[in-house]
């Protein structure tokens, strides 16, 4: 599967004093939780990065994120070529423009539990996950979950949040690659339309998977 591709499905991301992290241990907990409870939509430009061990920028991404809860959204990719990862809640289509190729997958074999919290309301974080409160960095509170069962393929997941609204996703896997996704232009209240999350299949491309 596509690097790009891969990364977005798992999905699915240090200067204050000891007063200002005091406060943060409350708020990013519970921003979290409110963006869980209430967000019911999203829609945000994105960039995403990846870097190796050294802080090297191995490659780059960027395009539209679009949330409707619970479970559909969609990675439309503008650079550096079209792709697309879109749900129903049901299931994903992945679509790779250079390929010309579509993978359908259901979506309990696609996402990894982080994802799932993320994408379908679940509030219960503190069940699944140990939280770690960091700092605050320019006004965005910091939290580091990582997997109580161990079976996210990431070694840990930082999350910023700001107004109650997830702003950036920092996830390192286990060859201490990084990678940072970004949200900007933020809107909750987006005017979707009706069929925005049923991915209609390029013609000659080729489908892999399915019902």
């Amino acid at each position: 599967m596509n690097k790009l591709l891969k990364l977005s499905l798992s999905v699915f991301i240090v200067l204050a004093s000891t007063t200002q992290l005091s406060v943060a241990e409350n708020t990013g907990v519970s921003q979290l939780k409110n963006f869980l409870k209430k967000s019911l939509q999203f829609k945000a430009a994105f960039s995403q990065s990846l870097f190796d061990e050294s802080g090297a920028e191995l490659q780059f991404s960027a395009g539209i994120f679009s949330l409707q809860k619970p479970g559909r959204f969609a990675w439309d990719y503008e650079e550096p070529y079209p792709q697309v990862i879109m749900s129903n809640g049901k299931k994903i289509w992945m679509y790779d423009s250079e390929l010309e190729q579509v993978t359908i997958k259901p979506v309990d074999r696609s996402l990894s539990k982080t994802s799932m919290v993320l994408l379908f309301n679940k509030t219960d974080i503190e069940k699944d996950f140990n939280i770690l409160r960091l700092d605050v960095v320019n006004g965005v509170s910091w939290l580091e979950l990582t997997s109580k069962t161990g079976d996210s393929e990431f070694n840990n997941i930082q999350i910023g949040l700001k107004d109650n609204l997830i702003r950036s996703l920092k996830m390192i896997d286990g060859f201490g690659q990084t990678t940072l996704i970004k949200f900007r232009d933020i809107t909750t209240k987006p005017a979707f339309k009706k069929h925005r999350f049923e991915f209609v299949i390029p013609k000659n491309a080729d489908v892999i998977g399915g019902e």
